[in-house]
């Protein structure tokens, strides 16, 4: 059996005794039974849960909740591609809408989002909001049918939808109090 298939298969054994214990405390598990994604772990919760080995891919579906280390994302259905490969790590979550939720742990602000498809690269700390997508940090408001954010730089990028404008609210006091 390939290293790869290996790999799969004791993941397989170890997940449901790994994302039972995610629930109750994340940062006590063993090296083994952890899901990393930039040495941080992945906890995902759902009603139902498919592997394909040989796609390299998970999906999960009904009632999914994943939470990364300040990171939350619900949704109806999620797919994880690439799982053994950091470099290449995606998560796409599909929802009506998808519930996405960063805390920056820079200043502990809170970013809230939703829209009908969340992205999030996990190598590239990215999260692609598609389809009605709407971006909340404290009274700050974006609305667009796509938003980038960049976690790591702190960016933002929304872009309209055929013939539709972006459309924001900024209140200039909290924008600078952000970046403190």
């Amino acid at each position: 059996m390939s290293s790869l298939k290996q790999v799969i298969c004791s993941f397989i054994l170890l997940l449901p005794i790994s994302l039972s214990s995610f629930a109750n405390e994340p940062t006590t598990q063993s090296e083994n039974s952890k899901l990393f994604a930039d040495n941080k772990p992945i906890a995902i919760d759902a009603d139902n849960q498919q592997i394909d080995i040989e796609n390299n891919t998970i999906t999960f579906i009904g009632n999914v909740v994943i939470v990364q280390e300040g990171l939350t994302i619900k949704a109806d259905k999620v797919v994880i591609t690439e799982m053994q490969d950091t470099e290449k790590q995606k998560i796409t979550a599909y929802g009506n809408p998808v519930n996405y939720k960063q805390i920056l742990p820079k200043n502990n602000k809170v970013v809230t989002g939703h829209s009908s498809q969340v992205i999030y690269e996990v190598k590239q700390n990215n999260v692609v909001l598609q389809g009605n997508a709407e971006l909340f940090q404290q009274d700050n408001h974006i609305v667009s049918e796509m938003i980038i954010y960049d976690v790591k730089k702190q960016q933002i990028f929304a872009q309209p939808g055929k013939n539709r404008r972006v459309k924001s609210t900024i209140i200039p006091n909290q924008v600078k109090e952000m970046s403190k």
